[in-house]
């Protein structure tokens, strides 16, 4: 999917084109514009609320447990990201929250298993510099020895990096590390390509048991709105996924 198609169909876009819509229906037949007004405010105000997107993010943050002690290992696989590698950044804030996060977990198992091998995967071509090479750097920086990491640089989305890493990992005890939102997906093309590994999910948005939501969490506020954005476009990113297996299993 063309990556301007995915930015306008995240929630956001589709909220505000919804309230401009009202706002021009005003204008022409004023009940309902101001019916479609008030649909719109209330979709907003959902939306932007910890109570409602954090129960929809649990929907595929839950199925796969926190990994907090790793079993024995032979790979700890961390699937990339983004990153901004310019100059006047220094190397803690080259990497977005995500690959920090991936990366802090793929370091923290592996200072559990030392002797396990740390493959960084992934590349963004629409970014300037590497986004392995950063990884990498920053593992190293918090004490990994450059032995220990195993760069692959040349997928650019999920499927790719299943299909280039399974194969380097066949017959070996492996963990996947990568965001609790985006593991199901990434689980699926891993089991896809014969992967037998282990989830290691992280940077959960979800920040507290469900039956602890209280009042306040219909406050609204913009990181809900941008839990939101990333549980869409998951699931879009699984149907997706799944069409591509129903058209194609052979070759999605």
């Amino acid at each position: 999917m063309p990556p301007l198609l995915k930015s306008l169909i995240m929630p956001l876009p589709l909220l505000l084109l919804l309230l401009v819509l009202a706002v021009v229906l005003c204008c022409r037949q004023r009940q309902a514009g101001l019916w479609l007004l008030g649909l719109s405010t209330v979709l907003l105000w959902l939306a932007s609320s910890s109570a409602l997107t954090e129960r929809l993010a649990a929907t595929l943050e839950l199925k796969y447990p926190a990994l907090h002690q790793a079993p024995p290992l032979d790979n700890i696989v961390v699937l990339g990201c983004m990153h901004s590698d310019y100059d006047f950044l220094p190397l803690s804030s080259q990497l977005a929250e995500c690959s920090m996060a991936r990366l802090m977990e793929g370091i923290r198992l592996w200072q559990q298993q030392p002797n396990a091998r740390l493959i960084l995967s992934g590349h963004l071509p629409d970014l300037p510099g590497n986004h392995t090479e950063v990884s990498s750097k920053m593992a190293i920086a918090l004490g990994v020895p450059a032995s220990s990491i195993l760069q692959v640089s040349s997928p650019t989305n999920t499927q790719q990096e299943a299909a280039t890493v399974a194969p380097l990992i066949v017959d070996q005890r492996s963990v996947l590390v990568t965001s609790a939102l985006h593991m199901p997906r990434a689980m699926n093309w891993f089991d896809y390509y014969g992967a037998q590994i282990t989830a290691a999910p992280t940077h959960f948005r979800l920040r507290r048991p469900l039956d602890q939501i209280q009042l306040s969490g219909f406050v609204p506020n913009p990181r809900s709105l941008q839990t939101l954005s990333l549980t869409h476009y998951e699931y879009l990113g699984l149907w997706q996924q799944q069409l591509k297996l129903w058209w194609n299993p052979e070759n999605p």
